[in-house]
């Protein structure tokens, strides 16, 4: 049975798989809705981490991304997991903590360290928060990225300390000056082997001293200082507020979080039921919410790579994403992206409209939905310009296009290369002319430039 794409079931859905994952096919979104609502949340959420079926590093790429230390390599791997996992909520929940507790090749110069970094969260990223803060503690990517290894008994460093607090578990103005100066000194001596690549405890280099932070006296050391941490009030709400962010909408109150805190501290922290909750709330299918959030360069490359099912030489990828505005791996801070509406201006716009060309240029054997544009006309189904525009804008959009913009596309397809009036011609006896084919990949072209591909 198929679902029509302007349906509330359909939208819903198909807004469920952009934000849980990274978008996915019409075919796939039909399955989804006949499944119902509540069983895709469960699906996507309470998947099976055996049931990989993603090779995860092939040979030779394996080889770049350790000994040759090579970034684009470590970008591509990453790439092809979001693309083929089917379990698509792990791998943007690893996204989530990625641009959360930030480490970058600028600062680590090591892949192979960014590459277990992101199997950690991987590993973690759906589970227990003071699990995952505990191991991110000790995660020798981390500890070079923030520059621990140098933190030493008498000589604190406090820049681990210090992030920790702000930007990963508290935010400003839940903790003091003297907080980040006890706690480095409870993170002392916490320091990686150079040769084994692994964390490593240094005891004469750690201050066994007693100290006291936040409001809590005692002989701590960085495990102790995690516990008390995400004991605060403020960490519900700080993570489930940047979860919020992530997605639902850009601008949540108070009081649109405390829900989602409220269920974070009585699971204990876990992930899970978070998700589960904000996936099943209302808000999330609110008008606030849907079509409300641009695309990450992540988000947009993925998913017009999984929406038109087209598999291309992936090497030029990143590259495209870093002019967009986005390098996976080397954020510009530790603060991670910004996001929202910086990932939209003239630059970046014109580096999603060459990417766009890449892709609708593509070798029609490489793409499903290029692939089936002869089979599609000449199945006489699409019956006139109009039509030819909603069906490409359902299976791209998985939704209609705006009144005006939809005029404008219908007029492309009735105007010749000399920009003078041209009919579109549709197939004759099954046969479908070369100027037809090319007039439908120019229209998918501008689909995915249209202001609604932006949105996730």
């Amino acid at each position: 049975m198929s679902v029509d794409v302007h349906s509330k079931e359909y939208q819903q859905m198909a807004h469920l798989l952009r934000r849980a994952g990274f978008g996915a096919d019409h075919e796939t979104i039909q399955r989804y809705v006949r499944d119902g609502l509540r069983a895709a949340v469960d699906r996507l959420v309470n998947f099976n981490p055996d049931n990989d079926l993603v090779d995860d590093v092939q040979d030779s790429l394996q080889y770049d991304i350790g000994a040759k230390r090579d970034l684009n390599a470590l970008q591509l791997w990453w790439l092809n997991r979001m693309m083929h996992s089917p379990n698509p909520l792990q791998e943007k929940m690893v996204l989530f903590w990625h641009g959360h507790f930030v480490s970058a090749y600028q600062k680590v110069t090591d892949t192979s360290l960014l590459f277990r970094q992101n199997q950690l969260f991987r590993r973690m990223g759906m589970g227990n928060f003071r699990d995952l803060t505990q191991a991110v503690s000790k995660d020798p990517a981390m500890i070079l990225y923030l520059d621990n290894q140098t933190n030493r008994k008498g000589h604190a460093n406090e820049n681990y300390g210090r992030e920790l607090m702000e930007l990963f578990t508290l935010g400003i103005g839940h903790y003091t000056e003297e907080d980040v100066r006890q706690g480095a000194r409870a993170f002392t001596g916490w320091s990686l082997n150079r040769a084994t690549k692994e964390f490593m405890f240094i005891p004469g280099q750690h201050d066994d001293g007693v100290k006291t932070f936040l409001g809590q006296t005692g002989n701590f050391n960085g495990n102790d200082v995690v516990d008390i941490i995400v004991q605060q009030p403020a960490c519900a709400p700080f993570i489930c507020t940047k979860l919020f962010k992530f997605f639902i909408h850009d601008n949540p109150t108070p009081s649109d979080v405390k829900p989602f805190a409220d269920v974070m501290v009585k699971h204990n922290l876990d992930i899970k039921p978070v998700l589960s909750a904000m996936f099943t709330s209302p808000i999330f299918y609110s008008d606030k919410a849907m079509w409300q959030k641009f695309k990450s360069p992540t988000e947009f490359v993925v998913d017009s790579l999984r929406t038109t099912g087209t598999e291309i030489p992936l090497r030029a990828a990143p590259y495209s994403m870093r002019a967009m505005g986005q390098e996976l791996f080397n954020a510009p801070s530790v603060k991670g992206w910004d996001g929202g509406t910086t990932w939209i201006n003239t630059t970046t716009l014109f580096a999603r409209f060459n990417y766009c060309v890449m892709l609708a240029r593509m070798n029609a054997a490489n793409s499903t939905l290029l692939d089936t544009i002869d089979q599609t006309l000449a199945s006489g189904s699409l019956q006139s310009d109009g039509a030819v525009v909603d069906y490409y804008a359902a299976h791209i959009l998985h939704r209609p296009l705006s009144s005006s913009a939809r005029a404008v596309m219908v007029d492309y397809l009735n105007t010749g290369r000399d920009g003078n009036p041209e009919p579109f011609e549709l197939p004759q006896g099954g046969r479908v002319k070369p100027e037809t084919r090319l007039k439908v990949h120019g229209l998918v072209h501008m689909i995915m430039l249209a202001p609604e591909f932006q949105l996730v």
